[in-house]
């Protein structure tokens, strides 16, 4: 990957594809490195659909630097918005999932002149009670040890990553999960972006100031939700899109969180065709 210094923070990325039909970034969760994208094979599909693609590691995830905490969603926006225009990028398409996803959405109501249409995949609505008790959870774990452990962060995320079925039942499947999200801890570049990434989460997820600001997000906006996401259920999920004026909503059948890796075909499918009319 090529880096750039973006505010005097060093952002790792990468641009792949000539990109006919335009520019599609691709803004990950929270400690997900681009790698991921590959993994669940959105870069190919947008490649063979005509569109360049940008993919970067946020602050926090290796190898882009790690300021000291805390972050705030608007740190990492602003990231965003900075690296496109190092790359000379003034119009794209934006994919954001989990914690990409809330940096999504305040780009595009900040920025409509540089995005011009956005996918908020397993992001949106008004958080539920686990989210909020996964925040205080986070929070009094920072205040007590200055840190979040990886047994913790691993066992939360294995738990929400997938369907109460697939958790209960099918033992291998849960076996390799533990064993990826073992991988996942080498992807933060040190516990200074994995307390920035959750404080940059709590923060958005208790001010309720972007859920009133729905309604001033004026480009195209698809609301991808997993059926059984803890997060952010399809409910919640259908009443932010209903609140955006253009806004779409679309349920993914089957997933939980971690429907990006679990459901990919119909991720991919449900971006590709949104963004063939945007």
């Amino acid at each position: 990957m090529e880096s750039a210094d973006i505010g005097g923070v060093r952002l790792a990325y990468d641009v792949r594809g000539s990109g006919p039909n335009g520019t599609v970034v691709l803004a990950g969760g929270s400690g997900m490195p681009p790698l991921v994208w590959e993994l669940c094979g959105l870069n190919e599909a947008l490649d063979a659909a005509g569109y360049q693609v940008v993919t970067y590691s946020a602050r926090g995830v290796a190898p882009s630097a790690a300021p000291p905490p805390p972050y705030t969603i608007a740190d990492l926006a602003d990231d965003l918005a900075g690296l496109l225009g190092h790359l000379g990028i003034a119009d794209c398409r934006l994919v954001g999932y989990s914690l990409g996803g809330f940096v999504a959405e305040l780009m595009a109501r900040r920025r409509p002149d540089l995005i011009r249409a956005a996918v908020l995949l397993g992001s949106a609505g008004q958080p539920g009670p686990v989210s909020l008790a996964r925040c205080d959870a986070e929070a009094e774990m920072v205040a007590a040890l200055g840190c979040l452990p990886a047994p913790f962060m691993r066992f939360t995320e294995l738990m929400t990553s997938l369907p109460p079925s697939v958790l209960r039942d099918d033992v291998g499947q849960v076996a390799t999960w533990w064993e990826l999200l073992g991988a996942h801890e080498e992807s933060w570049t040190s516990q200074d972006g994995v307390v920035g990434h959750s404080a940059a989460a709590v923060q958005w997820l208790r001010d309720d100031d972007h859920i009133a600001r729905w309604p001033e997000i004026t480009i195209p906006v698809l609301v991808a939700c997993f059926e059984h996401d803890l997060f952010f259920p399809p409910a919640a999920g259908m009443a932010a899109a209903a609140a955006i004026p253009r806004g779409e909503f679309i349920e993914i059948p089957g997933a939980a969180h971690a429907g990006l890796l679990t459901h990919p075909r119909l991720c991919i499918d449900a971006i590709i065709k949104f963004f063939k009319v945007t």
